[in-house]
């Protein structure tokens, strides 16, 4: 492959990465970008699979706390964690797109984040702070 051939691929690639962030931005605004990229490559790799993710739900200050917990309970037999006087929840589930979809919907929430973490006895602990968009580079997306 010639100079002129790496740079137009290299070009598309980047021109393609674009459409996706913008897509991502337009369909799933709430939710952090690296989240979506990490859910669909290894849906990519294995569809068949719904892998597991610690996910982390920031909500408006008047969110009333046990209403929150019991949504998250009645869609996914999980009982929250809940920190920040009732405005951040966590919880270790299986996650499609759908359900990204459906949480990032809610009026009263803010932002969702969270990371993979391929079994399910993984720490429920929170790990992100409200804001926060630094992204980690040094995990695998296979792992």
């Amino acid at each position: 492959m010639n100079r002129m051939d790496y740079l137009y691929k290299a070009s598309e690639i980047k021109k393609q990465f674009g459409i996706l962030h913008d897509k991502c931005q337009a369909f799933l605004p709430k939710v952090q970008p690296y989240l979506v990229y990490d859910l669909l490559l290894r849906q990519q790799r294995n569809p068949s699979i719904m892998y597991m993710y610690n996910i982390e739900v920031f909500t408006r200050q008047a969110t009333h706390a046990n209403a929150a917990t019991g949504y998250t309970y009645k869609k996914t037999d999980i009982v929250p964690a809940v920190y920040d006087k009732g405005t951040h929840y966590v919880t270790n589930q299986k996650l499609t797109l759908d359900m990204l979809k459906e949480i990032s919907e809610r009026k009263e929430v803010l932002q969702v984040t969270g990371e993979y973490t391929g079994c399910c006895l993984a720490s429920m602990d929170a790990s992100t702070v409200l804001g926060n968009q630094e992204y980690c580079y040094n995990c695998s997306f296979y792992g």
